[in-house]
């Protein structure tokens, strides 16, 4: 078979491994010899998908395996430079999923120019016009189901940048709005992982959190290397646990400006305004970083004659960070978490934690003054890991780091160290070790901690205590 030459005679084994065994004519540069090892690789992947199926014990693959080795192959073809939509509508077309209505080609190179003209004004940021371009396309009949959902995708993606913040009172919300063209692009192509990550957006968008989750997990199933929707997912999930916790009833964490920050550590520590405005002037001359950090502060809260500007914030944490300092770390961290001023990076966010985390806990050893940024940043990751957000979940290493961030004087990680001794995650269930951390957490601040506390002595069936902490919290 082979010294025939036709390679239409071949079987797609015989076939690869004459590639791979090609040997060049010439001399090749370090550049080349990398990209034949790269090629090499990619066809011995294909001959272990090509033998594992053939051998397949039940002689087919389920919808998650099916997109899974379509994912990879495809990316194999698109390197050796076939065509990705091609390549898509080959999928498609070999869909169980039946053409409603017959192909208009005319309809059909319309709707191409305006969907052109439609990502045209998307990439102005010109949504309006986007959103009108998508509306006249998606009209036209005889359109391919392929050709329709990505139009929907689009404009569900359009609709999205208006970015209203509202109480959604309509269902000409734009959010809302976003949310059905995204259905109606999964219900075009269901196994379109674009369309799942379209309505886990605007699930986020609609602040339903544990959907977003869903639909982005779906996404993943279906193209599990894509870095963007697994950022995406972490960022919701991150947000489902944040509500979960109730901490955006934590006045710590309500927006304040700097000014009224200023006023409360004033009352705090019993000193003036003015007094307070001096003491963070003297530090400012004397420490960078910490002068960097109260800068972005103000641009990350708003002050007097400052105008709240989050890609500032984020340049002088930058700045803080580079000299090394843990408080300019933990602040860059959570801009990534959220994408406030910087791109939504979920692994910039544990990097930038973990930075922090290994500073030292204190000043310096003639100064025990706590390290602002350390414990904070140690406590984030016990929460990350305890939440598995951009993190392999892990209650061990997420107690680790509560009861680092503890030694450290976070009562946040003794309340939450507390609770996983209340409840034996990853760790022997010890209520009394229990009852400790959340009374320290208590005497620390927590706001949680006392309702915990008296949950715990109702567990405990001690309802006296229990209505006492009830009332303290």
């Amino acid at each position: 078979m082979l010294q025939t030459g036709d390679t239409n005679q071949w079987d797609l084994t015989t076939l690869l491994n004459v590639l791979r065994e090609t040997k060049p004519k010439r001399q090749l540069n370090k550049v080349d010899k990398q990209r034949i090892t790269k090629e090499n690789n990619d066809l011995l992947t294909i001959t272990n998908i090509r033998n594992n199926n053939a051998h397949h014990a039940s002689k087919c693959v389920s919808d998650t395996e099916f997109e899974t080795i379509w994912s990879q192959l495809s990316s194999i073809l698109i390197s050796f430079e076939d065509d990705a939509d091609e390549i898509a509508e080959l999928k498609l077309n070999t869909s169980d999923a039946k053409q409603k209505e017959p192909i208009n080609t005319v309809n059909t190179i319309e709707a191409k120019r305006l969907k052109d003209l439609g990502n045209e004004a998307y990439k102005q940021k010109h949504f309006d016009e986007a959103i009108k371009w998508f509306s006249q396309a998606l009209v036209l009949a005889g359109l391919s189901d392929y050709d329709r959902s990505i139009l929907y995708s689009n404009r569900a993606a359009a609709y999205l940048e208006k970015h209203e913040t509202s109480e959604v009172t309509s269902s000409m919300d734009s959010r809302y709005l976003a949310l059905q063209d995204a259905e109606h692009a999964r219900d075009l192509r269901q196994t379109w992982p674009k369309a799942h990550f379209r309505i886990g957006q605007a699930h986020v968008a609609l602040g339903e959190y544990e959907k977003a989750v869903h639909s982005f997990d779906k996404a993943l199933a279906l193209d599990p290397t894509n870095s963007e929707m697994r950022n995406f997912r972490d960022s919701a999930l991150e947000r489902k646990h944040y509500y979960d916790r109730k901490d955006h009833l934590n006045r710590q964490n309500m927006p304040r400006t700097t000014r009224e920050q200023l006023n409360d550590l004033s009352k705090i520590s019993g000193y003036t305004i003015q007094q307070c405005e001096k003491v963070i002037d003297f530090i400012r001359k004397d420490d960078p970083g910490k002068d960097a950090v109260f800068t972005g502060h103000q641009y990350r809260d708003g002050d007097d004659n400052v105008k709240q500007n989050y890609e500032l914030a984020a340049r002088f944490y930058s700045k803080a960070a580079a000299l090394g300092n843990a408080e300019g770390m933990y602040n860059l961290a959570l801009l990534h978490q959220q994408g406030l001023g910087v791109k939504k990076d979920i692994q910039a966010t544990i990097e930038l934690l973990e930075q922090a985390a290994a500073q030292s806990p204190t000043m310096s050893d003639k100064l025990p003054i706590p390290n602002v940024g350390v414990a904070e940043a140690e406590h984030s990751l016990g929460l990350h890991y305890e939440t598995g957000v951009g993190v392999e979940m892990n209650y061990y290493k997420a107690a680790q780091w509560y009861q680092r961030a503890s030694d450290h004087g976070s009562a946040t990680a003794a309340n939450n160290l507390g609770l996983m001794y209340g409840a034996g995650k990853s760790i022997a269930r010890d209520l009394v070790k229990s009852e400790q951390l959340l009374r320290l957490a208590v005497t620390r601040g927590d706001q949680n901690a006392a309702m915990n506390l008296a949950l715990l002595f109702s567990e405990k069936q001690d309802f006296q205590a229990a209505e006492q902490w009830c009332r303290f919290a």
